[in-house]
């Protein structure tokens, strides 16, 4: 058996010597067939023991760094697989990316895909740690007070990941780690995303901008696509939170247009935040065949969308309501409600004209039946607040005429679109 862990190290020691990045990532994988193998059978012969991988990892990989690697790749695997100690897997993840930045930084490109592997393998362990530990604080008899932060952590270690990225000055471009810092962004973002953090990507974005402004990187549209779909979504997302529609949807068809075409699942994730930022702008609805190509995002949007056509407010209170614990983890809520401001009420006071045979001059008393028709009770007042709000922001043409109770419309085209 320890005859197997030295050829282990030797094929690792084979793959560093000959910079083969991606035979380096499949051996120090934690979910890598070939090292779980190992760790598991030295466990079954008593051999699975520090001292033993250490002294072999000595004997066959000469680099000392790489060794110490290769080393906490092992006993990640062991605390995974065998031990299943999680909180020892990540000290152990974290220590070794860790050491994997200053590596980095005394080579170029070719490590890139080892850095990939080691950061996500940190994020996912992280994750994991921490909801061992938020397990065992839950629970009736617990006395432990470790607070879940592994992410947080990790997510200091990998924010430094990326400063190595950036601050290589190889002259020559191609060999850049450059090349890495949209893939350690994107994974940024999915830690920042999950804890909360938002103000910490806004800021990573800001330092990208100004890397990018000086000319230090290249632009993102250089990179492979999977790095840019996922930069250009979170982007996307960030512009949809501060309520920059325009450009989150700019950044979004981006991500869309670039997306894999089977990859349903990503294009879903794009999607549920387009369709809302595209109705917002444009009074466009989707297709049937996007509810029959994503049946996920019909169960979401479609009775929202459809009574936002009709001017429904009813329905769509009712709909807005059943799904706002969904849109507020999302962080859709606060724009459905701008739909129900700027396009439902709109839509409904057009009904109320309508109905009036196309009046210029409609009673507040007409609009307020209308609202109560559709379940909202409001007296006159509110509905003239509601009138002069839409008449500011452009969603209705016309006056309020206070002494006659009366709201006059423009003889063309009282509700723009």
């Amino acid at each position: 058996m320890a005859d197997d862990l030295e050829a282990y190290f030797q094929r690792f020691q084979t793959a560093v010597a000959g910079h083969w990045a991606k035979d380096i990532s499949t051996l120090m994988s934690s979910n890598g067939q070939s090292l779980i193998k190992i760790v598991k059978s030295l466990h079954a012969v008593r051999l699975a023991d520090t001292d033993t991988v250490s002294r072999v990892a000595r004997k066959t990989v000469a680099d000392k760094m790489w060794r110490d690697v290769a080393v906490h790749c092992w006993k990640v695997a062991y605390s995974i697989h065998v031990a299943l100690d999680i909180m020892a897997a990540y000290r152990e993840q974290n220590a070794l990316t860790q050491l994997l930045n200053r590596i980095a930084e005394r080579t170029d490109k070719w490590v890139l895909p080892v850095v990939y592997t080691v950061t996500q393998e940190l994020r996912i362990i992280a994750m994991e740690a921490d909801h061992y530990i938020e397990d065992r604080v839950s629970r009736p008899s617990a006395s432990n007070s470790a607070k879940p932060n592994k992410l947080e952590e990790a997510a200091r270690t990998i924010n430094r990941t990326l400063t190595v990225c950036l601050n290589d000055r190889n002259s020559s471009m191609p060999n850049s780690r450059k090349w890495g810092v949209y893939f350690i962004i994107s994974l940024l973002f999915k830690i920042y995303f999950k804890l909360g953090t938002i103000s910490l990507a806004t800021s990573v974005v800001r330092v990208l901008n100004a890397s990018s402004a000086a000319g230090d990187i290249p632009s993102v549209e250089e990179y492979p696509k999977a790095h840019m779909v996922t930069f250009k979504y979170y982007v996307g997302i960030l512009a949809f939170m501060d309520e920059e529609y325009e450009k989150a949807q700019e950044h979004l068809h981006v991500a869309l247009n670039n997306c894999h075409k089977r990859a349903t699942r990503n294009q879903e994730l794009i999607l549920q935040y387009l369709l809302p930022a595209h109705l917002l702008l444009h009074r466009r609805y989707p297709s049937k065949s996007v509810w029959r190509t994503f049946p996920r995002l019909q169960i979401i949007y479609e009775e929202l969308f459809n009574a936002s056509k009709r001017g429904d407010m009813r329905t769509y209170e009712a709909a807005l309501a059943a799904r706002e614990k969904l849109f507020v983890i999302r962080r859709i809520y606060l724009t459905m409600l701008k739909i129900r401001t700027k396009i439902v009420r709109p839509r409904l006071f057009e009904q109320v004209y309508l109905a009036s045979d196309k009046s210029t001059r409609v009673p507040v008393s007409a609009f307020r039946k209308g609202l109560e028709f559709v379940g909202i009770d409001v007296d006159d007042d509110q509905v003239e607040c509601w009138a002069a709000v839409m008449i500011y922001q452009g969603q209705m043409k016309g006056y309020i005429s206070r002494e006659r109770k009366t709201i006059v419309l423009s003889n063309n085209d009282p509700f723009p679109r």
